[in-house]
Parts: structure tokens; C-alpha cells; sequence
């Protein structure tokens, strides 16, 4: 049985925490980031988390995963899955885009999985959220920011919170890693 990709309860003695088993067998979980990549060989699913540990966990046949570190079985984890990527935050999360604005020259900005906003043209400590197809975009300084996305065409579109005049597009340039460790203008590592 093929593991889904998705969001996963992820369990072990110390509690109960969400992974994200994505695409490309990139391993993402917010709470303990880290570089992680995971495969499957038969039932048999692997998770090399870097600092984190190695995982070796089957597939069982509800779907959820049982196993534990590779060489001590008694150090148990358990995931079951909790719900598919939706189409917007397959593209969104981890991903670098073209922000077009009514006055200006485009410039790159990057949407990091661990909810930054990164724009190197206006560094800062910033964030973003996705509610459904909406990203709501705290750019500190620059001001909120409501756009959505229509995930066919790659794009985004929106303003200014409450100043449609102020319009500003996105469109997709590429994947980023789920997790990028860099001391950036925030101030502070990506982990």
C-alpha cells in the first residue's frame, strides 16, 4: 500500500504532534524542523529527520504507520493520517513567486513552510497564513495583504487590506525546500 501524502498525527511517548509527508518525499513538521526526506520500499516507509533521528514504520493496513528509530523498536512512533494537501497549499507552502504591485518593478518573494514571508527587496520579520484559497500576508511596515489564489493558472491576486487600489499579483516560479535554515533579515534561523 502506497502511503498518501498529507498531514499525519504523528505519535510517540513524549505526545501527539502533525507531519506532512510531502511531495518529492520532502518531511515537513513545523513543531521540530529540520532538513527530512522520507521513502518507501514495499510496506515499509523511512524517515531520515537529521538530528531528529532515523524512523523505519510499515504501513499498516488501515493506512496508518507503525514502527520506530531504526535499531531500538522499542522506542515506538505511530502516524495516522489526518487529511490530504488542499490544491493551494500543495503550490503554496514552500514556494517562491513574481509580486507584481500597481507602482513598481516585480521582485521575488518566497512563502517558507514554517509560515514566513520572505522577500529579500523588503527584509523583515513577516508571515502569512492560508485560509482556503485566501493568503492573508503580514508584511509588518509594508502592510496586510488579502490575495487569492487560482492554483490552475499559478497566479494570485489581491490589495492592500482595505485599499483595493493597492492591488498587488503573484505568479509561481518555483519549489523551495520545506525547510530552509539561513539567519535571514528577521533576525532570527528558519527552524
Amino acid at each position: 500500500m502506497a502511503l498518501q501524502p498529507g498531514v499525519y498525527s504523528f505519535a510517540w511517548s513524549g505526545g501527539i504532534f502533525e507531519v506532512e509527508f510531502r511531495a518529492n518525499n520532502s518531511f515537513w513538521c513545523r513543531k521540530f524542523a529540520n532538513a527530512a526526506k522520507w521513502e518507501q520500499q514495499g510496506a515499509v516507509v523511512r524517515i531520515d529527520w537529521g538530528k531528529f533521528g532515523q524512523y523505519e514504520m510499515a504501513v499498516q493496513p488501515d493506512g496508518t504507520l507503525s514502527g520506530g528509530v531504526v535499531g531500538r523498536p522499542e522506542d515506538w512512533r505511530k502516524a495516522a493520517f489526518a487529511r490530504a494537501f488542499t490544491p493551494s497549499e500543495e503550490l503554496l507552502s514552500g514556494s517562491a513567486w513574481m509580486l507584481e504591485y500597481e507602482n513598481g518593478t516585480p521582485f521575488r518573494v518566497e512563502f517558507h513552510a514554517d509560515g514566513h514571508f520572505h522577500s529579500a527587496d523588503y527584509p523583515g520579520h513577516h508571515l502569512w497564513k492560508l485560509d482556503g484559497n485566501t493568503i492573508a500576508v503580514d508584511w509588518g511596515k509594508f502592510g496586510q495583504y488579502d490575495l487569492v489564489i487560482d492554483v490552475s493558472a499559478r497566479q494570485a491576486a489581491g490589495s492592500l487590506r482595505g485599499n483595493p487600489a493597492s492591488w498587488r499579483k503573484l505568479q509561481y516560479v518555483e519549489p523551495l525546500p520545506a525547510y530552509i535554515f539561513k539567519a535571514d533579515s528577521c533576525g532570527h534561523d528558519h527552524h
